[in-house]
């Protein structure tokens, strides 16, 4: 075979190979992967986390599951490991009676900004213009779905593995994960995309969040016990941070690829006319698509 032809039959494999990939490698630029999953991992670490913590304690007692206890479930944590994460996050038993309603105010309003730096996430995805604090109630919402998820997934999959064995606990893993990160989009950004074309986005986050699950209960507990051993109680929450990020980067990386490919089929659905400081909504959503 000639040079020129073997060239030929080279260049067009890899001519269709970059109109694959060019549109998901785009689509993960424009979301500044590595920046925004550090970005996630902060503010879940710093917001999200007291969050779950104080759900934890309001929880009937008969139904009460400690953030640390499924911190210990979730890595199969024994030993120092086990100890180093009960140490810094077990709540005192008087946390729900201490708790004002000033604080309880300002620990929701510290977990809407992990809403809102998630919503910013999807909204760039998908090319969408933001909607700020009109989406706040959304976020609640979303707040009590993640609280419900976070204090019922550990015990179910245990659960379930007890019952079922090894294959039943990833599969009750896997489907409550795909029915959270379903409605995690579709509730963040304001009911504009349609659940069938957020589909691909659930499938590949809670595909991605399982595996890095599995191959968490392999690294973390050691990852946290060298840390508690060289830096105390510190090194415990960078070995959480750390954690945080790799799990903020399969979401980014998931919510990117997943709009790509559920484009093709969504609807957007623009929200109702509405005139703001006597200009119509329709035209600075025109503008706002013009700046992107």
């Amino acid at each position: 075979m000639a040079p020129g032809s073997v060239t030929t039959t080279l260049a067009r494999p890899l001519a269709w190979g970059r109109r694959l990939v060019a549109p998901f490698a785009e689509r993960l630029v424009e979301l500044e992967l590595f920046d925004r999953a550090v970005a996630l991992a902060s503010q879940a670490f710093v917001a999200l986390i007291p969050f779950m913590v104080v759900v934890g304690a309001l929880t009937p007692y008969g139904e009460r599951s400690s953030f640390a206890d499924s911190l210990v479930r979730r890595f199969e944590l024994t030993g120092d490991a086990a100890a180093a994460v009960e140490e810094l996050f077990t709540q005192p038993a008087e946390v729900a009676s201490a708790l004002t309603a000033v604080g309880l105010l300002l620990l929701i309003v510290s977990a809407l900004s992990f809403c809102r730096a998630l919503q910013r996430t999807y909204e760039r995805a998908w090319r969408l213009r933001r909607l700020g604090m009109r989406s706040t109630p959304s976020h609640l919402l979303w707040l009590v779905l993640a609280g419900a998820y976070a204090s019922l997934a550990t015990a179910l999959s245990t659960a379930a593995g007890e019952w079922l064995g090894e294959a039943g606990r990833l599969a009750t893993a896997f489907s409550l994960s795909f029915l959270l990160w379903v409605w995690t989009p579709y509730l963040l950004l304001g009911r504009r995309v349609e659940r069938r074309a957020l589909r691909a986005t659930s499938v590949l986050t809670a595909s991605g969040v399982t595996v890095f699950g599995i191959a968490s209960v392999f690294y973390m507990p050691q990852s946290i016990a060298s840390a508690s051993e060289s830096f105390g109680s510190i090194g415990v929450a960078i070995a959480i941070v750390s954690w945080l990020i790799g799990l903020g980067f399969v979401i980014v990386a998931a919510a990117g690829i997943g709009a790509v490919i559920g484009e093709r089929s969504a609807r957007i659905r623009p929200r109702a006319p509405r005139r703001r400081h006597g200009r119509p909504l329709e035209r600075e959503a025109d503008e706002s698509q013009g700046k992107l």
